[in-house]
């Protein structure tokens, strides 16, 4: 961890003072620009914030061009002398951010493995440019200017910070008379940054009344491959932004900036997976020592495991097969096309997982017992006792989308709490493509007969199947395998961990 001091940067990046410029929403929708160089026209998704000077306003841009890594992301302010009231209530920064007030610790995490390998590129040229704005600009204000910044350089490096930050905490909460500071990480990460975050945290540590606003917040800028967690998150500002004014919605990066400025902290749903005895955490990680190719240096570790928290989805079938396999080394070396390649290649296997499966009733629901669950047949949605236990897809979820496009679970609702199963039994390659195809429309697969959907307190997967290339399960991105014959174990986490950082509309009742 290094300690970064954004005020040392201010003076280089101090905006020129305004001279008769505006910006202003035209009758269609586009934002003007008007300045010395005459009019430019400004896509409204772009706008990240607009900050108040002494005489007038600055505008904060964020301009993307991911087919060029170099240059794939920029920070543009322009200083202006009005705006438009519209826009001024849309995006003005009323406030410093509370992560940068002062008695309040700012972690910012930088996975640099993390998606496309981009994070670090946005750190630089995007969030602390935009830490120096808002620290620099609102000084005055009682802003902060010291933050620790962890830039990843192994798979372990988030692991290792989050089992530190927790030990310090814990031991800080212990000392006599002392209170853990309000803390806030800044994750320029994928789901995987998130559920290491959730797994280096000690919950037998927290006070079973510890107020929400002692909950650590976690602030998602989602540079990973799938970004779940966010995607379900903003799920409703894609709608708002897709109707706001004429050009490009927001995209999920410039969302994630407008949160991170005017965002409110909310307690992060989770649950806990546990494990049968001798399950083993399955990674792939480079042998000490090793030279040669990526590749060819890359191996299976295993390490026993008892239980993971999540914040996401527990899976067993063909999406923890998927997950899996596309991370070992025979597919890896393909590059992003190894999930299209592995995806194939599973569904012209089409193997049926053999599995005892039960649910719980979901909280409130007094009057129903734990039931042993069957997949559902095309003639009817309800399991019946002569289909064998035989399953394609077993999946639990707190969250609706686990892909932007993707929703796995449309009824599921930003911060709902709520686990939901979808499963589905031995259908055949074709028919599971065709669901999966469904989901990418708008989740239009949880009306398929075939298709098993519901809200339920818990989950158990017995896993009976004897090659364990079949005993998988997925937790958040994380593969465990199961001894044959051995369970998971799914519950939601009734006290938060983390607090995540949420647009205040969806906050709103």
């Amino acid at each position: 961890m290094v300690q970064v001091d954004l005020q040392q940067e201010l003076d280089s990046r101090q905006q020129p003072p305004p001279d008769s410029q505006t910006l202003r929403r035209r009758d269609d929708g586009l934002l003007v620009y008007t300045g010395a160089d005459g009019e430019i026209l400004i896509p409204s998704g772009e706008i990240i914030g607009i900050l108040s000077r002494t005489s007038g306003y600055t505008v904060i841009q964020l301009e993307e061009t991911p087919d060029d890594a170099e240059t794939a992301y920029r920070l543009h302010t322009s200083a202006v002398e009005d705006a438009d009231t519209e826009l001024l209530d849309r995006h003005l920064v009323r406030q410093v951010p509370e992560f940068l007030q002062d008695g309040h610790e700012l972690q910012i995490v930088v996975s640099t493995k993390s998606g496309t390998g981009l994070a670090l590129k946005f750190w630089e040229a995007v969030v602390k440019p935009l830490l120096v704005l808002l620290a620099g600009e609102q000084q005055s204000k009682g802003a902060s200017e010291d933050h620790h910044l962890l830039i990843t350089q192994s798979a372990q490096s988030v692991k290792d910070f989050a089992r530190g930050r927790w030990a310090r905490r814990h031991a800080a909460a212990e000392a006599e008379g002392s209170v853990p500071v309000p803390e806030t990480i800044i994750l320029l990460s994928g789901d995987g940054g998130v559920v290491d975050l959730l797994n280096g945290s000690d919950d037998e540590t927290q006070s079973a009344d510890a107020a929400p606003i002692s909950l650590p917040t976690i602030a998602l800028l989602p540079l990973g491959t799938a970004n779940a967690l966010f995607h379900s998150l903003h799920k409703p500002l894609y709608i708002s932004s897709a109707q706001d004014g004429a050009g490009a919605p927001a995209s999920p990066l410039a969302l994630a900036l407008r949160t991170l400025i005017r965002g409110r902290p909310a307690p992060l749903p989770s649950f806990r997976a546990d494990f049968t005895p001798g399950s083993r955490l399955v990674s792939y990680s480079p042998n000490e020592g090793a030279e040669g190719s990526e590749e060819s240096s890359i191996s299976r570790h295993d390490t026993a495991v008892s239980h993971l928290y999540g914040a996401i989805v527990a899976s067993h079938g063909f999406h923890a097969q998927l997950v899996w396999e596309s991370d070992t080394p025979e597919y890896r070396r393909h590059g992003s096309s190894r999930f299209g390649m592995v995806a194939a290649e599973l569904l012209r296997e089409s193997h049926p997982y053999r599995a005892d499966v039960s649910i719980s009733p979901p909280a409130g629901d007094a009057n129903a017992d734990v039931r042993t669950i069957k997949p559902p047949t095309a003639s009817t949605t309800h399991a019946t006792s002569d289909v064998p236990s035989t399953f394609s897809y077993i999946l639990a979820t707190l969250v609706s989308n686990l892909e932007r496009t993707f929703t796995i679970s449309p009824a599921s609702r930003p911060l709902e709490n709520d686990l939901r199963l979808v499963h589905f039994g031995d259908v055949g390659g074709e028919r599971t493509m065709d669901i999966m195809k469904a989901a990418y429309d708008e989740g239009k697969h949880i009306d398929l007969p075939e298709v098993g959907y519901e809200r339920v307190g818990g989950l158990t997967v017995r896993i009976l199947e004897e090659d364990a290339r079949w005993r998988k399960v997925c937790i958040d991105g994380t593969i465990v395998e199961i001894p044959q014959g051995g369970e998971m174990r799914v519950s939601r986490v009734e006290k938060a961990l983390f607090g995540i950082l949420v647009d205040q509309s969806i906050l709103t009742p």
